[in-house]
């Protein structure tokens, strides 16, 4: 029995590796990266000098001439980031809806603020707000420079102005959008860029243009901030998860976690461009977009700070020559596997579910039992604690079929035991001839001596894929049920596990009745496994818990049927063991006669 679980684990670890050689992602391709990260996350010295030599790579391929100096939008301007606040005063436009209050400043059209209404924070506040905060104090998102033939103007620092003072989205008003413009002194050059909100959406398009400029190419910089803040009870979780993710056109969905930046280490994304960029923690995110058909993100750099778990970010995005200007989307919002999948362009992996050797197995797994699970919550109307239970059962059901075709075939190898020992004794001294006659001696009794190890291989995926759901997936986030405060947080009485654990032992107990033999060592696992198993999930999520258990009781009269009939096929093979035993003492006995025979005629 123990061989069995030994090669099932083994041939599970070897598909999981024979998908990565036989698919591998695709490499990045040389200087894919931007040529000089320092000059994105920088707008202009201190000296108030514009910023020179500026790259085809940080401007998306879209350099101009130096004519486009003259048309006066570089401007002297203290050095800064462009997600940094200025301490002058300035105004703050907000944009409500029943899904979020989302606040503007006037001082560089930035986005200073992000509440989700629709989610509880479980930090603690100084203010007492108790909904999700996307963005902290004193950080924000956007905040915009234009990028012209190497030069950049910073309006981080700019006053724009605006065309309404507040915003109000809902069913009966339909989309609306606000739009902040900054007018160049000295010029006719006007910097626009509006951004368009719908009432049921966590998406807010935004676009900009260069009035004035003429038909010349440029790019954009902006900005994710400088990291989520948390919201969550275990805020070292949460840290631990905060990281930059891309979704390169050559290099595919790669994350970079914050904490791995050391302070004023510079790192720049490769496999660009990008067909979006995201800031993301375990349950939020902010994510920019580019649309399907036009320009991508051309580059996205991080820059390590002194404070813990913060990093400054900025991205560029070229504006090709004779274009009306840039588009792309901002989702700011929950990580909603449903929600990210209707965004597109593989928005649904930003939280990279698994470990990346196993990805390729887990992540077509996640997006079924999400869907499952989504459906049974939504269109049977059951808390999400009922739809594991009901999960747990049906898996049970559907994979019953292929555990008592695993047990005959256990039984058929039992019924093989005695010439397989027979063969072993007679080949002992040659072990390639003992493997062809296994193989003959299998063949002739219909024996698949990996029959038995399939049903242990198939539920094996989905509780990996389960434990990686539960460990980021925010349907089950604050979620209680029966006792169980929180189904994405360890049982805090620790029921839960320990009913698995018993469940385990009388899954191995049963399981072991009608076996001809049961080894020390098998009679030892039943034991000290779960016990081990029941302290290693102790601290997991109890909605994963609360499936597995559900699957070990749900298999209990399973495993009794499937023992009943062994039992009786044990039984059967006893009552014909000795006319098989008169046989073989009577050619024994025909071998001793004949060996007789031919010493008296030696004689």
């Amino acid at each position: 029995m123990e061989k069995r679980v030994v090669l099932a684990v083994v041939l599970t670890i070897a598909v999981i590796f024979l998908t990565n050689i036989l698919f591998p992602p695709p490499p990045a391709p040389p200087g894919s990266a931007i040529a000089d990260a320092d000059s994105l996350l920088q707008d202009e010295s201190p000296s108030g000098e514009p910023v020179q030599g500026g790259t085809d790579a940080e401007t998306g391929g879209q350099v101009s001439g130096p004519e486009d100096r003259a048309a006066g939008i570089v401007e002297t301007d203290p050095g800064r980031l462009p997600g940094v606040v200025d301490a002058i005063d300035h105004d703050t436009i907000v944009v409500r809806s029943d899904r979020y209050e989302l606040r503007f400043a006037t001082l560089g059209a930035r986005m200073v603020g992000a509440r989700l209404l629709g989610y509880e924070s479980y930090a603690p506040r100084e203010n007492g707000d108790d909904r999700v905060q996307l963005i902290r104090s004193g950080d924000s998102v956007f905040g915009w420079r234009v990028a012209v033939a190497g030069d950049t103007a910073s309006l981080s620092g700019r006053l724009f102005t605006v065309d309404r003072p507040g915003l109000t989205i809902d069913a009966r008003s339909g989309a609306d959008s606000l739009q902040m413009s900054y007018e160049f002194p000295g010029s006719q050059v006007r910097f626009v860029v509006v951004y368009h909100f719908r009432p049921d959406s966590y998406m807010v398009e935004v676009t900009g243009r260069l009035e004035g400029f003429g038909d010349q190419g440029w790019s954009v910089i902006t900005s994710l901030g400088s990291g989520l803040p948390t919201n969550e009870k275990d805020s070292k979780d949460d840290f631990t998860q905060l990281a930059l993710v891309t979704n390169g056109q050559a290099g595919g969905i790669e994350s970079l976690p914050v904490d791995k930046l050391e302070p004023g280490e510079v790192r720049t994304a490769e496999g660009g461009p990008f067909y979006w960029v995201a800031v993301k923690n375990k349950y939020f995110l902010i994510a920019l977009v580019a649309p399907e058909s036009g320009p991508r993100f051309g580059g996205l750099v991080a820059r390590g700070e002194q404070e813990e778990h913060v990093a400054a970010t900025a991205t560029s995005m070229p504006v090709p020559a004779g274009s009306a200007g840039f588009r792309f989307d901002a989702y700011i919002g929950p990580q909603e596997y449903r929600r990210l999948e209707a965004v597109g362009q593989d928005l649904e992996g930003v939280n990279p579910y698994g470990w990346s050797w196993l990805r390729p197995i887990i992540r077509p797994l996640v997006g079924i039992v999400m869907l499952i699970l989504g459906w049974m919550h939504e269109t049977l109307n059951l808390a999400y604690g009922w739809v594991l239970i009901l999960f747990g059962v049906m898996m049970r059901v559907v994979l019953f079929p292929l555990y008592q075709k695993s047990m005959r075939a256990q039984m058929a190898q039992m019924q093989v035991q005695p010439l397989m020992k027979e063969l072993q004794e007679k080949h002992k001294d040659d072990p390639q001839k003992l493997q062809t006659e296994m193989m003959k001696l299998y063949k002739e009794h219909g024996v698949n001596p990996l029959a038995g190890c399939l049903p242990m291989m198939l539920p094996m995926p989905i509780l990996f894929t389960l434990f990686f759901v539960f460990q980021g997936t925010i349907e089950f986030r604050g979620v209680p049920f029966l006792w169980l405060p929180d189904l994405s947080l360890k049982d805090p009485y620790y029921i839960i596990p320990l009913l698995m654990g018993v469940s385990m032992f009388l899954l191995s107990w049963i399981g072991q009745r009608g076996m001809d033999q049961v080894n020390p060592q098998m009679k030892m696992m039943t034991y000290v496994l779960p016990v081990v198993f029941t302290v290693m999930f102790a601290g997991f999520p109890s909605g994963l818990n609360l499936y597995y258990t559900t699957s070990n009781i749900a298999s209990l009269p399973q495993q009794l049927y499937l023992s009943k009939e062994r039992q009786a096929a044990r039984a059967k093979m006893a009552s014909a063991a000795p006319r098989s035993d008169r046989k073989e003492s009577k050619g024994r006995r025909a071998g001793i006669d004949r060996s007789r025979k031919g010493d008296r005629g030696k004689r």
